[in-house]
């Protein structure tokens, strides 16, 4: 099971907590992600420095507390903040033309009325480095004056995919396009979601900021509303549900976005599980379960680049990619379903939070 890592307090202290107790994750993360700039990029340590401090005073300006807690992370390490910032900015970095992104993530949403109990559920398999399974980490957030949060992240960074005690929930896919500048980094933006006490809150955050890089966020309320972004730069759209069903996976599929695609060359498997799994949920539109849910998420077709993913053994190690996990959040009912590592190999464990 993934461990659960329980912080509590002001933004600062929050950042320690989560710092000191995953330092050792923390170090490996750095360790990786430095490898990866190197290996794509071509990135030696003080270009990453570089480029990583240039989104200090774009986070200030979204949130300073998140800023602050990321100060946080990185005292409770006993790293530096620079390291810390590059995992955080990590995607915003993996940017250049030659920098392959990976065919990451199937996200899946379904309405009360799409479901056999009227629940509202959200959830995804989060596909990439292999490596990660073992500093991947759930953080049980405990914060004053905002929300509290519950995160599948990566040891070190805010934020990723999750829900909080307002019943707003939030899935990611990484998207690639020609657009790039130094705006809000897409982790820092899903804690800023997660943060949120309303659904348009929510949206305010993702319409209204200058982003870091191109992406797919599906937001959903467990009072029955769900809605996906997708986001570039300078560019967005958005979609609401058909039948209660919202499927996403890692291209655009928005008519006025589709030009800026610069993912399918290199990863036309995301035309192929968008489909897949958009069948599936739409077959079963009022009858939906987590059952559902996870049957599709372990689905093998087109094995390895398939639904529930493995590494391609044709690719050079560093590029491998893999279902790091798996999660289903019922909104409705609080609960968290998780499976560590492909679930095809791993049972789902259902996790409630009494913050949440």
């Amino acid at each position: 099971m993934l461990p659960i890592i329980s912080i509590k307090g002001p933004p600062q202290e929050l950042g320690f907590q989560h710092g000191s107790r995953c330092q050792e994750m923390i170090r490996r993360n750095i360790h990786l992600y430095f490898r990866v700039f190197q290996h794509y990029a071509e990135f030696d340590r003080s270009q990453v420095v570089k480029l990583a401090r240039r989104f200090i005073p774009v986070i200030q300006a979204f949130d300073p507390a998140i800023l602050e807690e990321i100060r946080g992370i990185a005292e409770g390490a006993n790293v530096e903040l620079e390291e810390v910032l590059a995992l955080n900015v990590r995607t915003e970095l993996m940017y250049p033309d030659k920098l392959a992104t990976g065919g990451e993530c199937t996200a899946l949403a379904a309405l009360p009325e799409a479901t056999v109990a009227g629940e509202m559920l959200l959830g995804q398999n989060w596909d990439w480095k292999p490596h990660l399974k073992e500093t991947t980490v759930i953080l049980n957030i405990e914060q004053p004056g905002k929300p509290n949060v519950v995160t599948l992240t990566e040891a070190g960074i805010v934020g990723k995919i999750g829900l909080n005690s307002a019943g707003l929930g939030a899935c990611l896919n990484i998207l690639k396009s020609p657009l790039g500048q130094v705006g809000v980094p897409i982790h820092v933006l899903m804690r800023g979601i997660l943060n949120c006490e309303r659904f348009g809150d929510a949206i305010s955050k993702i319409a209204s900021v200058d982003r870091g890089s191109t992406n797919n966020c599906l937001i959903a309320h467990r009072d029955g509303a769900a809605m996906d972004f997708e986001m570039a730069p300078q560019a967005l759209d958005f979609f609401y549900p058909e039948k209660g069903v919202l499927v996403h996976t890692n291209h655009f599929t928005s008519e006025r976005l589709k030009p800026l695609d610069a993912n399918l060359t290199q990863f036309p498997d995301s035309l192929l599980r968008y489909e897949r799994a958009k069948q599936k949920l739409m077959r079963r539109a009022g009858n939906i379960s987590r059952e559902d849910f996870q049957e599709i998420l372990r689905d093998h077709f087109n094995y390895p680049d398939a639904i529930c993913r493995h590494p391609d053994e044709r690719d050079p190690k560093l590029e491998h990619v893999q279902t790091v996990a798996s999660i289903i959040m019922n909104l409705t009912k609080k609960e968290v379903h998780i499976a560590h590592g492909p679930p095809c190999e791993n049972a789902y464990e259902t996790l409630t939070f009494p913050t949440i």
